[in-house]
């Protein structure tokens, strides 16, 4: 096999036992076999594979027996493992500072933003805050921060005494995630986003452009992603490999630009080449030779992406809440409407069941299932209201973009707001105005799906 340079040992073990093809099984059997040493298991092959530990010297000597690869280019391999600055969804690929400090170890002062007491703080703020509605398993953390997870477990613990994470347990497994309720979560966010949040978002509005298959960046935020320390980043470099025989996508490109320029709130530049293998080492344009280069993971949708045009209506009201910090642009997994859709239905079914013993409990599902019907028109859109937001936001904002129709889903909010206090003179409801209600959801849902046949992503202007 063809020597790779700065190739890191996670790749090179992979890519040397598929070439030999032997399951992480049977490579750790015959480690275990040749070094006489039963503690080689398939959970240790599958943690060098990941990158999440490196291999010693002396699993190194065996590894180089079995799976026929030069000891020194072994070492070369770890080396550059060793060299990497790792996070979530992005990785330094070359050039990365050889010099060892507390600058290049997870647990140094981060240069992206040295306000932070570590990176792996950071990496855990990066995970929690800019995905507010979803929890976190330490593992999970781990991953994404890049640490170890005493690590993490220390550094979320001193973040849930603070206010800004909470956590569930589930069986024994602790859950972390985003707290609600804590006024610095938004500014905090900010700070986040356009620093240590860069990964995601990048990776979320370029990977779901059909035929991108790498994304690099360079320029000042690779340096002080890399770790070298100096003034924040005010552009991002960012270059496109585009798969072969795919092609290339002028418009998506332009639209994932503005929707990244919208979110990080700095200049986005970007450029396309085809795809092969030394990409690493092309020259991307505005970088300096010689400085850091960083391959952020594309993030897929869940769903196919949406192909229409951006909804006329209503433009510049989404701006203004854009603006105001109570609506935020998501891609990736957040950008799926089909789980709202799916769940307003089953509440919608399980409120007509409820609606002759229990009118209070049917209308409070009526109304929730309006709220997601509203959710999902947001999120096919690449929008979600943002931690903190109006609780009559999403009720705004589809009224603003579909019409009077859908100012029910706000009223009903209201009505349910007032149902929730059994002692209110307005707490009590009838059969009858649930049915009437119950006919107005199921036409709102139906609408919805027909709107997201043609509703495109949101472009701010």
């Amino acid at each position: 096999m063809e020597h790779v340079s700065d190739e890191p040992i996670s790749q090179l073990i992979r890519s040397a036992r598929r070439h030999r093809q032997l399951s992480q099984y049977t490579l750790a059997r015959e480690l275990a076999t040749v070094a006489g040493k039963p503690t080689v298991t398939r959970d240790l092959v599958a943690r060098w594979e990941r990158g999440h530990q490196i291999p010693r010297h002396g699993s190194r000597q065996w590894l180089s027996v079995v799976l026929h690869i030069p000891q020194d280019r072994l070492d070369a391999a770890a080396a550059a493992s060793r060299r990497r600055a790792r996070l979530g969804h992005a990785v330094v690929t070359s050039n990365a500072p050889v010099k060892p400090g507390p600058t290049r170890r997870a647990q140094g002062t981060p240069a992206l933003l040295p306000v932070f007491r570590s990176r792996v703080q950071a990496g855990i703020l990066a995970a929690t805050l800019l995905n507010p509605h979803r929890s976190f398993s330490l593992s999970e953390l781990a991953e994404h921060a890049g640490g170890s997870l005493a690590s993490v477990d220390k550094e979320s613990r001193m973040l849930e005494v603070a206010g800004i994470l909470t956590n569930r347990v589930d069986g024994t497994i602790r859950l972390m995630r985003a707290a609600d309720d804590n006024p610095m979560i938004a500014p905090l966010t900010e700070l986040i986003k356009a620093t240590y949040g860069v990964p995601q978002i990048v990776g979320e509005e370029f990977g779901r452009i059909p035929g991108v298959a790498r994304i690099v960046l360079g320029g000042t935020w690779a340096e002080r992603f890399a770790g070298i320390p100096g003034a924040p980043a005010e552009s991002l470099e960012i270059l496109l490999a585009i798969a072969p025989g795919q092609p290339e996508d002028h418009d998506a490109i332009d639209v994932a630009a503005r929707r990244t320029q919208t979110r990080l709130k700095c200049h986005v530049h970007v450029a396309t080449r085809p795809l092969e293998a030394r990409l690493d080492y092309l020259q991307i344009p505005r970088q300096r030779r010689g400085q850091p280069v960083v391959e952020v993971a594309p993030v897929r949708p869940r769903q196919r992406p949406a192909t229409g045009m951006p909804w006329p209506d209503g433009r510049a009201a989404l701006a203004k809440m854009i603006d105001s910090g109570q609506l935020d642009l998501v891609s990736g997994p957040a950008a799926n409407s089909r789980p709202f859709m799916d769940l307003a239905g089953r509440h919608l079914d399980a409120a007509e069941q409820l609606l002759d013993t229990s009118p209070p409990s049917a209308f409070l599902l009526l109304s929730h299932a309006a709220q997601l019907v509203a959710s999902g028109l947001l999120a096919h859109q690449g929008l979600r209201p943002a931690v903190g937001a109006n609780d009559h936001l999403t009720g705004d904002a589809v009224a603003a973009q579909f019409g009077h129709q859908f100012s029910q889903v706000e009223l009903l909010r209201q009505r349910s707001v007032e149902l929730k206090n059994p002692t209110s003179r307005d707490s009590r409801v009838t059969g009858d105005e649930v049915k009437t209600y119950l006919t107005t959801v199921r036409s709102l849902l139906s609408v919805a799906h027909n709107v997201t046949s043609t509703l495109g992503t949101f472009i701010q202007r």
